[in-house]
């Protein structure tokens, strides 16, 4: 009866989420069409740009101190090692399917980030409400779990605009590279005969002077360094969520900042209702 119990336990929250998807399915299709394109694409930037980060922010400030920090060391180890271990599986799936070259990094990808993504925040809410919820009371559950969930959630960009972004930029790039010497092979042939061209030369190509290509050590390294900030995966790991983790950081570990703003007799503690509100 207990592994009953616990079964639908977390059956209904799962059942819960597939009836809100359903819903939004339902109101995006086109005999009802109450969610057009641009409806669509402005809830996506509200979500993405002020709910979810007002969620993680609110979220983490909430329950971040230094004793939290010290044993949450756990969530960046384990979501690497399932980062590695979803790759390493993924590239067992693409030699035991014989995926096509140009799905191989996309497939890697995706193995290797399993559910990192929004889930937990969506069904935590609905798992802590639970009168058999194994994890405690609704709101201990809800406050310590909506934590977790957004520092993972943080974290996740980090991983997947660092790791999973470089997979599939380098199948892509031995995508490309692997065409352009095919093209390159197929348009030197007809050169080389209608031309007259040896081999030895075709590939000769006039480099200008060295002298004035010099560059100084510190302009590599300025070079490099701009390089990277421009990069838009450097951009991505940055994104609204992970700035909104950091800022939670900041002001659940600064006394001052926690008095001021999170405590409940807290004399701005009306900000940071608002903002909880909005997330």
């Amino acid at each position: 009866m207990e592994l009953l119990s616990l079964f639908i336990t977390s059956v209904m929250p799962v059942i819960k989420v597939l009836l809100v998807l359903a819903i939004g399915l339902f109101l995006a299709t086109e005999s009802v069409d109450l969610l057009g394109p641009n409806a669509r694409h402005h809830l996506n930037n509200l979500v993405f740009y002020v709910f979810l980060p007002a969620l993680i922010g609110c979220s983490i400030a909430k329950t971040s101190t230094v004793k939290t920090l010290e044993t949450l060391w756990f969530m960046p180890v384990n979501i690497f090692i399932s980062c590695i271990i979803g790759s390493v599986l993924g590239c067992i799936l693409v030699k035991i399917t014989k995926t096509p070259p140009c799905l191989k990094g996309l497939v890697i990808a995706c193995s290797s980030a399993a559910n990192l993504g929004n889930m937990l925040n969506i069904i935590l809410p609905a798992l802590c409400e639970e009168t058999n919820s194994p994890f405690g009371d609704s709101s201990t559950c809800s406050t310590y779990g909506e934590s977790y969930a957004s520092l993972s959630l943080a974290m996740q960009a980090i991983y997947v605009w660092s790791i999973l972004y470089s997979i599939m930029r380098m199948s892509a790039n031995s995508i490309v590279k692997e065409n352009a010497e095919i093209l390159s092979e197929t348009l030197a042939e007809p050169l080389l005969v209608s031309h007259g061209i040896s081999e030895d030369n075709i590939y000769h190509v006039d480099l200008p002077d060295e002298g004035n290509q010099r560059m100084s050590t510190f302009g590599k390294m300025k070079q490099c360094f701009m390089t990277t900030i421009r990069s838009k995966s450097l951009k991505m790991i940055f994104a609204p969520s992970t700035i909104a983790a950091i800022v939670g950081v900041i002001v659940g570990i600064v006394s001052p900042f926690r008095k001021a703003l999170v405590v409940d007799s807290a004399p701005s503690h009306v900000i940071y209702s608002s903002i909880e509100f909005i997330g």
